[in-house]
Formats: C-alpha cells, sequence, structure tokens
C-alpha cells in the first residue's frame, strides 16, 4: 500500500497536497473548500524562480500548498502550490513581515524574503482584483478582464524567472 501511495503521489501529485490539505485543515479547525482541479502545481516556484520537484523525496524544492492569508484556511482564490523552500520561509509573514527579515538577512536569504514579498503583495493585488470581478454588471465583467489579464501575466513572469 505504501508503494502504491508513493506511485500515486508522484503520478498526482495535486490530488496528494489537496488531502494532506484538507487533513491539515480538519486538524486546525481552518476552513477548506478546494477542489483537486483548484490545486495546479507548476513546474517552476512563483515565488521563488527555482524548479518545483515532482516525485523524489521531499526536499526544498517539493511542491507545498501556500495560504496566502492563512487566517482564511484553504479557500479558492486563497492557495497557491509554490516550493517547499518558499512556504517555510513565508510562514505566517505578512508583506510587511518579509520585508522586515529581507532587510536584516543576508545575501541569498535577503534575495529570497525579497522575493517572497514581492510574490505576496501580487498575490494580494490579485486577491483584490478577483474580489472586485465578483461584482454585478459591467464593473464586474471589467474587473474579470483584468483579473484575467493579471493572472497571465503572473504566470509568464513565473515562466521567465
Amino acid at each position: 500500500m505504501r508503494r502504491y501511495l508513493k506511485a500515486q503521489r508522484r503520478l498526482k501529485p495535486a490530488v496528494a497536497l489537496h488531502s494532506r490539505a484538507r487533513q491539515r485543515a480538519a486538524r486546525r479547525s481552518l476552513p477548506f473548500d478546494l477542489r483537486v482541479s483548484d490545486v495546479i502545481v507548476p513546474s517552476v516556484c512563483p515565488a521563488l524562480g527555482v524548479p518545483i520537484v515532482i516525485g523524489k523525496a521531499r526536499s526544498l524544492f517539493s511542491p507545498s500548498l501556500d495560504r496566502i492569508r492563512p487566517g482564511l484556511g484553504y479557500v479558492r482564490g486563497n492557495t497557491r502550490v509554490i516550493s517547499d523552500k518558499a512556504n517555510r520561509l513565508k510562514g505566517a509573514l505578512d508583506v510587511e513581515g518579509l520585508i522586515q527579515r529581507a532587510v536584516r538577512s543576508v545575501d541569498e536569504r535577503r534575495k529570497d524574503y525579497a522575493r517572497l514579498a514581492e510574490y505576496l503583495d501580487r498575490e494580494l493585488l490579485l486577491a483584490e482584483v478577483r474580489r472586485k470581478a465578483t461584482l454585478e454588471g459591467r464593473v464586474g465583467e471589467e474587473w474579470a478582464k483584468v483579473s484575467a489579464f493579471l493572472e497571465a501575466a503572473f504566470v509568464r513572469a513565473d515562466w521567465k524567472r
């Protein structure tokens, strides 16, 4: 059974991330409304720009499900798959906390915290635009266009890192 589950994690990492997130949400009494289709595993970490490695032993480059705003739980629009390294560095910090860590850190850590602050700032902007896209009528339609544009632009930027 262990071999089967290990093979499934390699073949379907989104299913494994979804399942573990559901368990964590239940254990911590956090809201959870994700579908497996909401968990998209990119080939490159959107926060640090490092490759995400699937199918090997857990490492800093393994996929990890990030709660952008930790208090909201595992809900649609509040999660993104990033590298395990990025998720561990980010923890429950907000943008200001990440900037403070960047200022106090040295060398590579400073760059990582600065990238994480940029990632989180970007994700919070996208969340606000998505919220406005739910408005009624023409206003909501225009915000939906902005949301689609930003999402595509952020994905392109992630690929170029």
